[in-house]
């Protein structure tokens, strides 16, 4: 399944990603704020293999999408929508971006894609992220796209042998920007 915005194709990945995903997720600034182990060109490349494997199945409820600039040409981060309970309409969004490409509006243009995405073609009420409560560029995107803090998730992930709190944020689809 593909996505477009303006600027962005979100497309599946492919293989040929490899070395551009190797460039910058094993950068330390890339995983800093996400529940992975450090990432070295070998992680990096099962993670491709088991992305590459779960888009042949069919029917998912987890929508992972590579983001690529179309004046790029190549991917520069990654965007995910996931049901978390189809019974109460409820998902929730996740994302990552390349550091050199920060600052451009690509991933706010990219979450704006897929929250409609979620309320218009996976027919969700409820749209939720968590962001660490040090990660501002995280916080800031997911209030410029409309979502609301609801609260603090006290010590709620254990990051790299450390105790972590996230902010939690969510969107209803009566409150989506069209």
């Amino acid at each position: 399944m593909r996505l477009s915005t303006k600027r962005l194709e979100l497309r599946p990945y492919a293989a040929e990603d490899l070395s551009h995903l190797q460039r910058y997720v094993t950068r330390p600034a890339f995983y800093r704020y996400l529940v992975i182990e450090e990432q070295t060109p070998e992680t990096v490349v099962r993670f491709l293999e088991r992305e590459l494997e779960e888009q042949q199945q069919e029917n998912r409820g987890r929508h992972v999408f590579a983001i690529e600039p179309k004046e790029l040409g190549f991917i520069v981060g990654a965007a995910r929508i996931e049901v978390r309970n189809s019974d109460h309409q409820q998902g929730d969004i996740g994302y990552a971006l390349d550091s050199d490409y920060q600052g451009r509006g690509y991933m706010t243009e990219a979450v704006r894609r897929l929250i409609r995405f979620g309320f218009e073609e996976l027919k969700l009420h409820r749209i939720w992220a968590t962001c660490d409560i040090d990660n501002d560029p995280s916080r800031r995107l997911m209030e410029r796209v409309g979502m609301e803090r609801e609260g603090l998730l006290r010590d709620d992930k254990l990051l790299r042998g450390e105790w972590r709190s996230s902010y939690l944020y969510s969107i209803l689809a009566s409150e989506q920007e069209l």
